[in-house]
């Protein structure tokens, strides 16, 4: 069955949602794409809930298995790539593949793919009422959250699977790749106890991994696990239910994110395969071993070793460059923005960077009064063989 999935991987451009190629997508064509998928008669409408702008979110349901899941995405209205990796996934279960036959026989799924979409439509975390959907497991304030917990009640599934995206600036450890896909096993309690609910969810993670290492290349990481009493994934598995963290990253240059799609599609569709009890390689040694989701509070462009020639002399340094949020809402993502702005010069050699850019034999172009911090990243320079460009082409 592990081969089987190797080879969905190489299949995923037949059931990748290809008419929603982008990032962002309107609430309208995904509308259209839910109505469609319940008139085909495979996934059917388990509950319904209305958001608090009264926009309807259902509740799908797949199989008719013994084990429960339940599976949902885009509760923060700025993370679409979750809800549109769960619908790549939808599609595979729609086909009479043998793997999806597996899992509609042993697994009865139920999904929410935009749990958000007063959230999505102006794209922020929060919903309508400016509540994080995912820190409202305990008071459940807000109509989304209530329906969800509903559901989880009602369904009272064995697995849970609660997906994200994350920003760009998170890397595997500390060793400058970004992430790809990060995981977490949420806790139950203070104490980081490991119970029986959280090992499964420990074993399933590491299993997932172990997966999608074709395509993730060693870039599966563990996510933050202070417990956090208001959220769902530690509320559902303080209350037995294997809860199961999972965030979209990204891949250096891919601006669509349809790289981290697909792996976290694959994430997917490798958890219900192993729910299913096709593959039983995961361990908590496993996933405790996966390194940590590093914030990466570096650069997206370092210069390395830019020659300045001023008034009084030449000098030579690092110049770092970065993207700023010109919005005031902390929540949103700095790589949804296009502002670069100059954020350090220096001797910046303990920095690191997502591009880096040899500058040695390289003059700036023009006055160093040009190199500003907080200016924006448009500068010309020179390269050792004569050639003008302006930095903003690096980027």
């Amino acid at each position: 069955m592990k081969n089987e999935i190797t080879s969905l991987m190489d299949r995923y451009d037949e059931f990748m949602q290809a008419d929603m190629p982008y990032r962002k997508f309107s609430y309208e064509d995904f509308c259209n794409k839910e109505s469609a998928l319940c008139s085909r008669g495979i996934f059917s409408v388990y509950g319904r809930g209305m958001s608090y702008e009264q926009r309807e979110i259902k509740a799908l349901k797949y199989g008719h298995g013994n084990i429960k899941v339940l599976a949902w995405s885009q509760m923060h209205g700025n993370e679409p790539i979750s809800t549109l990796a769960l619908l790549d996934a939808i599609n595979y279960l729609e086909t009479n593949d043998n793997l999806s036959d597996v899992i509609a026989n042993k697994i009865t799924l139920v999904v929410i793919p935009l749990l958000n979409p007063d959230g999505h439509i102006i794209f922020d975390r929060r919903n309508a009422q400016g509540i994080d959907i995912n820190r409202d497991a305990r008071s459940l304030v807000s109509p989304e959250a209530k329906m969800l917990s509903e559901i989880c009640n009602r369904l009272m599934p064995k697995y849970a699977l609660n997906i994200h995206d994350q920003e760009l600036y998170y890397t595997v450890g500390k060793n400058g790749q970004p992430t790809l896909v990060s995981m977490l096993a949420p806790q139950c309690d203070t104490l980081d106890t490991v119970s029986e609910a959280r090992a499964r969810s420990m074993k399933l993670i590491d299993a997932i991994a172990n997966c999608i290492e074709p395509i993730a290349h060693n870039r599966v990481a563990k996510y933050n696990d202070v417990y956090t009493p208001t959220a769902f994934g530690d509320t559902f598995m303080r209350k037995g239910v294997s809860s199961v963290l999972i965030e979209a990253g990204a891949e250096r240059g891919d601006i669509q994110r349809n790289i981290s799609r697909k792996a976290v599609c694959m994430s997917i569709l490798s958890a219900l395969a192993v729910i299913a009890g096709e593959m039983q390689d995961g361990t908590q040694e496993g996933y405790e071993s996966l390194p940590d989701n590093c914030r990466y509070n570096a650069f997206d462009l370092m210069l390395r070793g830019l020659k300045v020639i001023g008034e009084t002399g030449e000098y030579t340094v690092d110049i770092g460059i970065r993207r700023i949020k010109p919005s005031y809402n902390p929540e949103d993502f700095t790589d949804d923005f296009d502002d670069y702005r100059i954020m350090n010069i220096g001797d910046l050699a303990d920095f690191g960077a997502i591009i880096e850019y040899n500058a040695e034999g390289c003059n700036l172009v023009g006055s160093y009064t040009v190199l500003r911090i907080g200016h924006k990243a448009n500068f010309d320079i020179i390269d050792k063989n004569g050639k003008v460009f302006n930095v903003s082409s690096l980027l």
